[in-house]
């Protein structure tokens, strides 16, 4: 099975062209803005790499947040557009699960993922073992510190700081962190390549209502763009 798989949820625009294990070519870089310009650009180059062609992918894989309401749009347009000319499923992964399973080490207990959400908040979720222990939550950071379990074996992700520096002032303690800007691209393909294709669509998930809209035309140009070409 071939993955091509796509984040732009956060401030990193990365995809990959890999099988379910892993091998194959991915490209990540650090991108607050502008995930629109770049993606198609990343495809083409991890595809050229490969020496493979899109309709060699079996399936695409895109995560559908939390993170930022623009970024989350750009990769589920781009993920269901390929599908759809391809003919091929479209699978949704939730960024908090990708962050979850993105940790360098094994942790020793539950992982607390944590992406900051700006406006002194996070969205977070816990996992245990791979598995959904806590749903995904927008809390204030204090808030949040509280929801970390006692046996916490990792806090990971861009929330890692602002609940290390909140439990500094509490005078807690927090287990290992692992400030990730992002989650693995590989493991969001992991993710996907282990996930049976739901009958609709994946739809984005959000824990607050965007801060902005997203500029509808301009992507449908670059989509259309991107079609013709």
């Amino acid at each position: 099975m071939r993955i091509l798989a796509i984040d732009t949820a956060l401030d990193l625009c990365s995809v990959a062209f890999v099988t379910a294990t892993g091998r194959g070519p991915a490209l990540s870089e650090p991108l607050a803005r502008g995930h629109a310009e770049r993606l198609f650009a990343m495809v083409e180059a991890v595809l050229a790499e490969d020496g493979a062609k899109l309709e060699d992918a079996d399936r695409i894989a895109v995560t559908i947040g939390p993170g930022s309401f623009t970024g989350i749009r750009i990769g589920l347009a781009a993920a269901r557009g390929f599908a759809l000319a391809l003919g091929r499923p479209v699978i949704g992964v939730d960024t908090l699960e990708a962050l979850a399973a993105s940790a360098a080490e094994r942790p020793s207990g539950p992982v607390f993922a944590a992406i900051d959400a700006r406006k002194g908040e996070v969205y977070a979720a816990v996992y245990d073992r791979g598995a959904e222990a806590v749903a995904p939550f927008a809390a204030d950071v204090a808030a949040a510190l509280d929801r970390v379990p006692h046996d916490c074996g990792l806090v990971i992700g861009s929330g890692a700081p602002l609940l290390a520096h909140a439990a500094t002032v509490a005078g807690r303690r927090l287990p290992p962190l692992e400030p990730l800007a992002g989650p693995d691209i590989r493991k969001v393909a992991a993710i996907a390549a282990a996930r049976a294709p739901a009958v609709r669509p994946p739809a984005p998930l959000y824990l607050r209502a965007p801060d902005a809209k997203p500029q509808a035309g301009r992507m449908a140009h670059l989509f259309a763009v991107e079609a013709a070409s």
